[in-house]
């Protein structure tokens, strides 16, 4: 009987290990997906974040291109960040996290400093164009006071020339008897 009890105190024990042991696996598992599912959100975080920097580093580089700015060296940089995001996408999608945060972050930073360099190209781009456009202007009114200078200047000489014509010349007597 002693015998007895000691097997079911071990069975007891072991079945009581046993449940212990699955719960703290059970507890385990669902610790990690928790653990996964905030990775995974903030990797979500991380693409939508790059995602928004690309877009509006790429509205900025149409507003420089619009201004009349060299914008090639932006739109190959641009071009490096959204393929960097669709790497990022690409692995997030196929379950591969290892490289998401990483690639997404460097598309966010491209996409930021083209979208600083954007801005001040569309910066300098109004500047040239409006010092371009006073220059026009001053140029076409110092065009306009010349010409009209040395038309004031022709007319009177025409007209001073003509003056000595007309009285240089004798009258012609003209007899109406006839």
């Amino acid at each position: 009987m002693a015998h007895n009890n000691i097997e079911a105190e071990g069975n007891f024990l072991c079945r009581h290990v046993l449940v212990m042991l699955g719960i703290f696996l059970l507890a385990l598992v669902l610790v990690s997906s928790q653990v996964l599912l905030v990775r995974a959100s903030n990797e979500t975080v991380n693409i939508q974040t790059a995602n928004s920097s690309i877009n509006r580093a790429y509205t900025n580089v149409l507003a420089a291109e619009a201004a009349g700015g060299d914008i090639t060296d932006l739109l190959a940089r641009l071009n490096t960040a959204g393929e960097l995001l669709a790497e990022a996408e690409n692995a997030y999608h196929s379950g591969n996290l290892a490289n998401v945060s990483f690639k997404a972050s460097s598309a966010t930073l491209i996409a930021g400093q083209v979208n600083n360099d954007a801005t001040a190209l569309l910066l300098s781009s109004r500047n040239n164009s409006q010092n371009r456009l006073l220059l026009t202007v001053s140029f076409s009114a110092i065009t306009i006071a010349v010409f009209l200078v040395v038309l004031v200047l022709v007319w009177g000489q025409i007209k001073r020339g003509y003056h000595k014509k007309l009285l240089g010349s004798k009258p012609e007597v003209v007899d109406n008897r006839s």
